[in-house]
């Protein structure tokens, strides 16, 4: 029988830790009515429509896992003034869909983090059980966002790294050899904080994977990783 895939979604609204309205399209999955599911956590000033996003949704949905992906805070068409952003924000916002997800019986649920959402996945995972999986694509903060007044004080005190050695989860980082937003060191550290990790350098790549090949290869490492560890 020919799987059904729902790539376009459905667009539902849920709530933010402090009542605020957050957008998320949820993608259905074969014939099995709650199907694994993984959370999709985009990059600072990027929304769930992102290139990242929309490619990991074809390839799990292909594969019979469903996807939600969100928008946080202040982004793409969650409620939000951009000045109110923080990192314990966008980390509520991770734990809220997944308890949006739980209401509504989910329950093999897994989370996919990229770049400043990555940052937030981790804290997250570190905080609810019962997780099947964390993947990260570049976690950390760019040279300009590490130096804001909303970010700052989480970047100097590295709060992902500390909360990383708490996920017991599988987890891997996949991070571009030649990234030039977020520095390889930091990937190489979580992957070392985190005990269930495994660093996968793409050589060459750069951190939005502008290069077909490395984009391919950066779908292929989270998605192949995603499927195995949800069903």
């Amino acid at each position: 029988m020919r799987l059904r895939v729902d790539t376009m979604g459905k667009k539902v609204y849920f709530k933010g830790s402090e009542g605020n309205r957050l957008c998320g399209v949820l993608c259905t999955a074969g014939t099995v009515s709650k199907p694994p599911i993984a959370i999709l956590c985009h990059g600072l000033d990027s929304s769930k429509e992102s290139n990242t996003n929309a490619e990991l949704s074809a390839a799990l949905s292909r594969s019979g896992i469903a996807v939600f992906r969100f928008d946080f805070f202040a982004h793409g068409e969650s409620e939000g003034g951009q000045k109110y952003r923080t990192v314990s924000r966008f980390v509520d916002d991770v734990t809220c869909a997944i308890s949006y997800l739980r209401e509504i019986w989910y329950k093999r649920i897994g989370i996919v983090g990229a770049s400043f959402g990555g940052i937030a996945a981790v804290m997250a995972a570190s905080r609810v059980g019962g997780l099947s999986f964390l993947a990260l694509k570049p976690p950390g903060m760019s040279r300009a966002s590490r130096m804001m007044p909303n970010y700052k004080k989480d970047f100097e005190n590295k709060t992902w790294f500390a909360a990383a050695k708490k996920i017991r989860i599988p987890a891997p980082v996949v991070h571009g050899a030649d990234d030039e937003v977020v520095e390889v060191a930091f990937g190489v550290k979580l992957a070392e904080c985190i005990k269930s990790s495994k660093l996968e350098k793409i050589e060459g790549a750069y951190h939005r994977y502008t290069r077909e090949d490395d984009f391919k290869k950066m779908v292929k490492l989270i998605s192949t990783f995603a499927i195995e560890n949800s069903m």
